[in-house]
């Protein structure tokens, strides 16, 4: 029996798939599982993530690693996002066996500065270009201390990426970041491998829903800048109320929209909540500052919400103008929700949904596409 051994090494425990990469991650290992690869799987843990035992019916094994925070790993020449999760013990189980290993995110490359890993068959997945990740973030934050950390993150990940050299494949998430790589690494196979996410299928309701959503992690600068730019420019021109849901509001969004009578701010909304504001939405408001990575708010929309408006930074997947609006000014945006707010979403414009998505977005496109470089 020729079976398949994957390496997958997570930079967080990817349960419950609660945000953008690890959703990527865990889809993409069920549906791995569901083509037969024997999954060895290697998580980080930190923060408030625990050990899951849904991971075991998935996987053929799940090892759980403590990552190294403290002024050690944030001293270091290497990034702060690397060097916390460079572990000795990682690397002694990758190396009993040589099954291929897939490094999700820069975050979990620490491995290529190991002579050990030579020639080993490494595949790397980039969540995004994450220099030009921080730098956005740097741009976008206000404290001083923290926009200190984004700029040094990123001058030591630029300088890191030439330890990349050693990866013959790349699988980054969107088009813009498949040109970025290509330009700096032109001799390997760079192949463009979009998220993977939970459904199967489009399936979106038809008729009417009575508000608006924007929805993210709002306690990172890009969501947060988003929902107060939404709170201020657009919000009090709307008349359809206004739903902001998302992970760990900072206190000024919180105080800021306790003042405007249509806006509603949901914190912490479990998985099944999150579907339903996905399902029961009218209008899907989708805005970004940075270009980098592809946005998993963008398929979640796509495969079950109704309308959507987007700004020109979110529009990363080519062909998609002819399903979503587009609006760059608020303006613009509230034209466009004026013009949606009574539009029924109809059986024409699901068929018309389904038309113009293409087939590398469903994830048994995409998984075949990565078992084709698996040995």
């Amino acid at each position: 029996m020729n079976e398949k051994h994957l390496h997958i090494i997570s930079f967080d425990v990817p349960y419950p798939a609660d945000y953008g990469g690890i959703i990527d991650i865990f889809y993409k290992i069920r549906t791995l599982w569901k083509m037969g690869v024997q999954i060895h799987l290697h998580c980080f843990i930190y923060g408030n993530r625990k050990p899951q035992t849904l991971l075991n019916r998935y996987c053929t094994e799940v090892n759980y690693y403590r990552r190294k925070t403290g002024l050690s790993s944030f001293l270091s020449f290497v990034p702060y996002i690397i060097k916390s999760r460079i572990s000795h013990e990682l690397e002694n189980r990758l190396l009993q066996d040589d099954y291929p290993v897939l490094c999700e995110g820069i975050h979990t490359c620490g491995i290529l500065n190991n002579p050990a890993f030579a020639g080993r068959e490494i595949l790397f997945r980039p969540s995004n270009v994450e220099h030009e990740y921080y730098t956005g973030l740097a741009a976008l934050e206000k404290n001083i201390f923290k926009k200190s950390f984004f700029l040094t993150e990123a001058r030591k990940l630029r300088c890191w990426e030439r330890n990349l050299l050693q990866v013959p494949v790349f699988f980054p998430v969107s088009e813009h970041d498949v040109l970025s790589f290509r330009s700096r690494f032109p001799e390997k196979v760079i192949s463009l491998l979009y998220s993977f996410h939970p459904f199967e299928e489009v399936d979106i309701l038809k008729g009417t829903g009575d508000y608006v959503l924007f929805h993210g992690n709002l306690s990172v600068p890009d969501n947060l800048r988003v929902s107060l730019f939404l709170l201020e420019k657009v919000a009090p021109e709307m008349d359809i109320p206004l739903v902001i849901a998302g992970k760990n509001a900072p206190r000024a969004l919180k105080k800021k929209a306790c003042f405007l009578p249509n806006v509603k701010l949901l914190e912490n909304p479990d998985a099944e909540e999150m579907d339903r504001l996905i399902r029961e939405a009218h209008i899907h408001l989708l805005l970004t500052y940075q270009k980098a990575g592809l946005k998993l708010k963008l398929l979640l929309a796509l495969f079950r919400g109704r309308h959507i408006i987007v700004n020109s930074d979110m529009l990363t997947i080519p062909g998609l103008e002819r399903c979503v609006q587009v609006a760059d000014d608020a303006k613009n945006m509230i034209q466009a929700i004026r013009q949606l707010k009574n539009k029924p979403f109809r059986e024409e414009e699901i068929t018309g949904r389904k038309k113009c998505l293409p087939s590398l977005l469903f994830n048994d496109e995409k998984g075949r596409l990565l078992l084709k470089y698996i040995h």
